[in-house]
């Protein structure tokens, strides 16, 4: 089987574990209504949401225990508060009730690892991993991953009983699986067939390379490159699903965990000296030994000392391993600076292996567990590194020749296209990292610096797109997007990109800038729809969200291909917030952080909008709306009863929804366009009738 084969059956194996399960998004309180779900679709379903959690109980439970709501998957150490349990160790009962449909059905559930132990009761079904009970001295822990069948309708109670006195993480890392029996184990079997594929390729990486050694034992980077592919090939099994209980289903639970964190020390070292092989001395020997000699002491010290101390340093390990992979990319990036052969090829495997790192790491730090995906980075990585080792066997004196005249022909394409490229980056971004020309502009140049992110955007714009001719859709655009520029220019900012007919600006001279920025885009906006009334053109309404904080403006991309661009939480959440401007039908939104940096905030018309908490940002966020008098009847309206609507706002944030209620009441009918007033009547009655729990914050989650 060729390569590209391999790596092509394995993106089938996972694309398919992908597809047999989907994430549930209604469990709520402990309870999944699944009466209509499409169970023909041959999906399982992951059990992800509000269980019921009773901390320190195992067993029966008496009707009037107390209990908390616990996400899962989730680890006790990420919430104390609600799971009691400081430091991860003790024991609970999690509890989901489930609603199924009225007849008959067999049904399948999937338990994969928990920490470290756990009875599962399903029906008139128990199963255990390990044994838990309510003391590390009877407490027997295990990782292996369990699933049974049973046939029900109507309704199902899944307990289960977790217990952790060994592991310094405790809880539910990974969420259960159910779904009827041919899909849970279909999915079973898709993930043990995916681990048990990479574990027999990367075998066979190893064993190629182990010959190439033997009939070229100067190559020693086959050597290490090929012992490396078998360490990690005997590492599979022992991480993930687990495949190795299917092997061998009473190997202790101590080896397993032993295996899982030294393989990682082991594969470190190899991968250093197998660096070394391939680039001799660019990497000093004395430091790789040194680094051995540290390797070898923490195995010897990991066969000695319990998993539940070694465990512990989970966190120093992930950043030592952080700072490593640092190091060594710093280092391959200067390989490729200078030109070496391979070192490109070289960097982008380890690019491909470092983001798999990075994002296992990430997963172990949330307690989600582990995912296929990073697998795969790593059978990617040794794909392209097997095709340097070999390419460097086949290779040459005339194929190094031409790789070398291929090379310069590159570097010099490269010179022409940055040139070509300094046309668009704009020279503000220039200076703010300190450079006086594009000719002096490097990959990976950045400045970081507090700065102040405005996003503008057309509501109507894909509605006016799709109603005009084609070759008119540029023309349109440049014609929205040539008013907006001078308004930011004019107030010290520059705009930084385009993405269709959004416009995102920078401003480094404070909140007012923006603000006043925004102003005009909306009067020079109004100035545009009096011309296009005049043609018989639908009006345009823009809709601005600013936000400031900290930002890493700089080069991304590689060689043949540079772009600048700004990374920060500031400017996700600038877009989030002009993304709501148009289900509030307010011309200009700003975080109330921000708002407050102002410099003459008495000046500035505004009033307090909403606590919401935008997509991908976990913290609540207040924003504000601020007014511009006499652009239109709507917004004097607002400003002139901007006084009673924060003040229904501050009842609704108290739950007092009958004040609330008349004050919203009030402010929409005189004026009946303020859509705010609106959706908070409508949240008031809501709520009047359903009632608030005892953890109401008046946040509002939007998804967009």
């Amino acid at each position: 089987m060729t390569l590209f084969n391999r790596i092509t059956l394995c993106l089938v194996f996972l694309t398919v574990a992908c597809q047999l399960v989907t994430p549930s998004k209604e469990v709520t309180s402990g309870t999944l209504d699944l009466r209509s779900f499409p169970w023909k679709t041959g999906k399982a379903i992951k059990l992800q949401g509000e269980w019921k959690f009773y901390p320190h109980t195992l067993g029966e439970m008496a009707p009037d225990a107390s209990y908390s709501l616990l996400p899962v998957p989730s680890l006790w150490n990420d919430v104390p508060l609600r799971s009691n349990m400081i430091d991860g160790k003790g024991y609970g009962t999690y509890i989901l009730d489930i609603l199924l449909p009225d007849e008959s059905q067999i049904y399948s559930l999937y338990l994969p690892e928990v920490r470290t132990s756990f009875r599962i009761t399903a029906g008139n079904r128990v199963l255990l991993s390990g044994y838990p009970a309510e003391d590390k001295k009877t407490t027997i822990p295990s990782a292996q991953g369990q699933s049974f069948t049973f046939v029900t309708k109507d309704h199902i109670q899944i307990k289960i009983e977790v217990s952790n006195f060994h592991h310094k993480e405790g809880g539910l890392p990974n969420a259960p699986i159910f779904g009827t029996a041919e899909t849970v184990q279909n999915y079973i079997l898709a993930e043990s067939t995916m681990d048990i594929a990479l574990t027999g390729a990367l075998f066979m990486f190893g064993l190629y390379h182990f010959i190439l050694f033997f009939y070229r034992n100067k190559q020693r980077e086959a050597f290490y490159f090929g012992f490396f592919c078998l360490v990690f090939a005997f590492r599979l099994p022992f991480v993930g699903s687990k495949t190795i209980y299917a092997m061998f289903p009473n190997i202790p639970w101590e080896l397993v965990i032993y295996v899982e964190y030294a393989s990682v020390f082991v594969l470190g070292i190899l991968f250093l000296w197998f660096v070394d092989g391939l680039f001799p001395r660019f990497i000093e020997t004395k430091l790789i030994r040194y680094f051995s000699a540290f390797v070898q002491f923490i195995l010897v010290y990991g066969l000695i000392i319990k998993p539940e101390f070694y465990t512990e340093f989970e966190v120093v390990f992930q950043v030592l391993g952080i700072v490593y992979a640092v190091f060594l990319g710093i280092r391959l990036y200067q390989m490729v600076a200078k030109g070496l052969p391979d070192s490109h090829i070289f960097f982008l495997g380890y690019l491909i292996l470092f983001f798999g790192f990075v994002y296992d790491v990430f997963l172990a730090y949330t307690g989600e567990g582990e995912s296929s995906l990073s697998q795969i980075a790593v059978f990617l990585f040794f794909g392209v590194q097997s095709t340097i080792v070999t390419l460097r066997t086949a290779r040459t004196v005339r194929k190094k020749i031409l790789l070398k005249e291929e090379f310069e022909s590159i570097n010099e394409q490269f010179i022409l296209t940055n040139r070509f490229y300094a046309k668009f980056i704009p020279r503000d971004f220039l200076t703010h990292l300190g450079k006086e020309s594009i000719e002096e502009v490097k990959l990976g140049d950045s400045s970081e610096r507090e700065m102040t992110v405005l996003f503008a955007d057309i509501w109507e714009y894909w509605d006016i797109i799709y109603s005009i001719p084609l070759e008119n859709r540029i023309l349109f655009t440049n014609s929205y997007l040539g008013r907006i520029g001078p308004c930011v220019r004019k107030n010290n900012g520059f705009i930084d990109k385009y993405i269709g007919s959004a416009v995102m600006a920078l401003f480094d001279g404070g909140i007012q800038n923006s603000i006043k920025a925004a102003e005009d885009i909306q009067w020079e906006l109004e100035k545009y729809n009096e011309r296009r009334r005049g043609f018989g053109y639908l009006p345009l309404h823009a809709g601005i969200g600013i936000h400031s904080g900290d930002t890493m403006l700089g080069i991304l991309g590689e060689e043949e291909r540079l772009e600048s661009t700004v990374i920060s939480d500031t400017v996700n959440l600038a877009s989030r917030i002009q993304g709501l401007t148009k289900k509030y039908n307010a011309r200009i939104l700003v975080s109330l952080t921000s708002l407050m940096l102002h410099e003459d905030l008495d000046t500035i018309p505004y009033r307090i909008l909403d606590f919401v908490r935008v997509k991908g940002k976990q913290e609540t966020v207040m924003i504000a709306e601020v007014l511009i008098p006499g652009i239109d009847s709507i917004s004097d309206q607002k400003i002139a009863y901007r006084e009673q609507f924060e003040a229904a706002i501050f009842d609704y944030e108290r739950a007092d929804f009958n004040s609330a209620l008349n004050g919203f009441r009030e402010v929409h009918a005189n004026n009946p366009e303020d859509i705010a007033a609106q959706i908070y009547i409508e949240r008031c009655e809501y709520y009047q009738t359903a009632g608030v729990g005892e953890d109401w914050d008046g946040v509002s989650a939007w998804e967009k």
